[in-house]
């Protein structure tokens, strides 16, 4: 009995150590946190909860307020909104330390990265990001040559502020500067618009979007007091036009639209003005709509609200926003199979396994065993093939073959076999999209090809010069 005791008590040692461990791991290190909320909800393209993780008093798993009736005051509604939205992004609490830490040392944030003018657009800065120009690319004329390097975001941040004869750009500007760096740094465009009315401020930020479309695909707004209401009366007019609003204690509510989906939102409410009945019934349609989506993520993470206190307009993105906007971005791009910075080739049926072309910082590199591992184009499987090649082939089969067929074109194809898109794609147009992958990955992938398949590595480059010249 006495050695079951000892064994018992150290066995709950062990377990309240595991606990320990495993909560503050998720309150300190992002990856895990991210990791759990994965864990629990599933992949944002394929949500599910998981089964045993959902019987646990998880805050994955909060009941959301709107589920039930409210009875009397919607002040008090407000409350149980709160105390949700802390718990459903408790994920976020280790990025937001690393916000708020960069915030605390940042020391001339915007030092690196361009700020441009556009038509209604002035003072962008922009993140240096880059992307291959796609056959896409070329036809939209977004660039002249296939692999050719062109500017984009993964979104663009817009602080709405009002625009009454006092605004001052600068002093805007200078209170978000080092968000505008933290932002930047994750790939972010940041704009400080100023506007008149909700129309004025669809009128520039569409007239914007229509002529940058790779910058400004993705749009995220942030609005405090009567900027704020023409943020939502923006929404009411053009529900699509946002993929996420974060509106700051508005002057007032205004009626959400008639869509089925709406932008993810974010309320922020000044604590005195939850005990006023008035306007609250608009911002509970607001929340209930915007939690329509049946996609887990969608529809707990959006339409959310918290409780502040004394709002300062004006002043730095709070790190809950700023958490929250850069984790939105992760999670659409998981569920909309867009660009990611992890792949080289392009998906071109679009399955969920797969995406398009790389995405990256200019002089981001990537090993040439992290390019093995995650791509669907298996080198080892075709090395096993090409091993057998000729190397006479390299001047025999050129003048031979002009359907530029070669034994990696092959192997490539038998490994897409049941991708009836890829059928439409020419030898050529595959040779320069494999061989600009295999260029980003540095010179030792370039030697590897040279030597496994020199018929491939003559096509590559004879296509490389001629899409280079400036003849064509």
């Amino acid at each position: 009995m006495k050695k079951f005791l000892q064994y018992f008590t150290t066995l709950c040692f062990l377990i309240f150590c595991l606990y320990i461990l495993e909560a503050a791991c998720y309150r300190m290190v992002d990856g895990y946190a991210n990791w759990r909320l994965h864990f629990a909800w599933g992949s944002p393209n394929k949500p599910q909860n998981n089964k045993f993780l959902s019987k646990l008093p998880l805050d994955h798993f909060v009941l959301q307020p709107t589920a039930y009736p409210q009875a009397g005051h919607l002040g008090y509604w407000i409350g149980q909104e709160d105390s949700y939205t802390k718990k459903i992004t408790s994920f976020t609490r280790p990025l937001r330390d690393v916000y708020e830490e960069y915030i605390a040392n940042a020391f001339e944030p915007l030092s690196q990265f361009e700020i441009r003018d556009y038509e209604y657009v002035k003072g962008a800065v922009l993140p240096g990001l880059e992307k291959l120009a796609s056959i896409e690319d070329v036809k939209r004329r977004k660039a002249r040559r296939v692999g050719d390097g062109i500017e984009f975001a993964k979104g663009v941040f817009f602080k709405i502020v009002v625009d009454d004869g006092s605004y001052s750009y600068r002093s805007h500007f200078a209170d978000l500067e080092s968000s505008f760096g933290y932002l930047l740094t994750s790939g972010f465009a940041c704009v400080v618009l100023p506007v008149s009315s909700g129309e004025d401020l669809i009128q520039k930020v569409t007239s914007f979007r229509e002529k940058e479309s790779l910058m400004a695909e993705n749009l995220f707004a942030w609005a405090e007091g009567l900027a704020a209401n023409f943020l939502m009366e923006s929404c009411r007019i053009d529900p699509n036009l946002w993929k996420v609003m974060m509106i700051t204690d508005p002057d007032e509510f205004v009626s959400p639209p008639n869509a089925e989906i709406l932008p993810w939102l974010y309320f922020v409410i000044d604590d005195d003005r939850r005990l006023k009945e008035e306007g609250l019934d608009l911002l509970y349609d607001w929340i209930r709509r915007a939690r329509s989506d049946e996609n887990n993520y969608a529809s707990r993470l959006s339409g959310l609200i918290r409780v502040g206190q004394k709002f300062q307009v004006g002043k730095s993105l709070p790190s809950y926003l700023a958490s929250y906007l850069v984790s939105f971005s992760k999670f659409f791009a998981e569920m909309q199979n867009p660009l990611l910075e992890e792949q080289i080739f392009s998906q071109l049926n679009g399955e969920e396994k797969n995406t398009a072309p790389v995405v990256q910082f200019k002089s981001s590199r990537r090993s040439q065993n992290e390019f093995i591992e995650s791509s669907d184009f298996d080198l080892g499987r075709i090395e096993d093939s090409i091993n057998n090649i000729e190397v006479s082939k390299e001047v025999n089969e050129l003048s031979n073959n002009l359907n530029f067929d070669c034994d990696i074109i092959r192997e490539y194809r038998g490994i897409r076999a049941s991708d009836g898109q890829l059928q439409l794609v020419n030898n050529r147009d595959l040779i320069l999209k494999l061989g600009l992958g295999f260029e980003e990955m540095g010179q030792e992938v370039i030697n590897q090809i040279k030597n496994k398949d020199p018929l491939f590595y003559l096509y590559y480059q004879s296509l490389r010069a001629i899409e280079e010249s400036p003849l064509n």
